[in-house]
């Protein structure tokens, strides 16, 4: 059971399509399909914004993809970091349901914060199988 959190004012990108640098409109949130939402913001390292942090929510694939983009080495020449974390190995799971309200709220369509939050099983402790290995059903695939 997942405890209610109340929802909070995030913030949402004001420019999505029309990219021509780093510039605060297209930090927040912003509505990729009906099932992902992508979140940017820039970060302030050696005195500059340009470096980026994305992070794209997928709730169809129930993953996140996290894209760093900035200077890289001594040389001051770009280069891009990509990671991608199922969300069932997220640690603090805000940063889900901040995605979920804000895809919610820009027109989204995705599955229910209970169905995204618990997709992922945690065992607490060993658990005896007696008839052989455990099959888990994949609440994203075919309900």
């Amino acid at each position: 059971m997942v405890t209610p959190v109340p929802p909070k004012r995030l913030k949402m990108a004001q420019v999505f399509n029309d990219y021509s640098g780093v510039d605060e409109r297209y930090a927040g949130y912003q509505k990729v399909d009906d099932q992902s939402v992508l979140y940017r913001r820039y970060l302030q390292l050696d005195g500059s914004r340009k470096p980026g942090l994305l992070q794209v929510f997928d709730f169809s694939t129930f993953q996140m993809t996290t894209l760093f983009e900035g200077k890289g080495g001594s040389s001051g020449e770009y280069a891009v970091a990509m990671q991608i974390t199922p969300f069932s190995q997220i640690e603090n799971s805000q940063s889900i349901r901040d995605a979920h309200q804000a895809l919610t709220d820009l027109g989204g369509s995705p599955p229910a914060l209970d169905t995204v939050l618990n997709f992922g099983m945690k065992l607490e402790k060993d658990v005896s199988v007696r008839n052989g290995p455990v099959k888990f059903r994949d609440p994203g695939l075919n309900g």
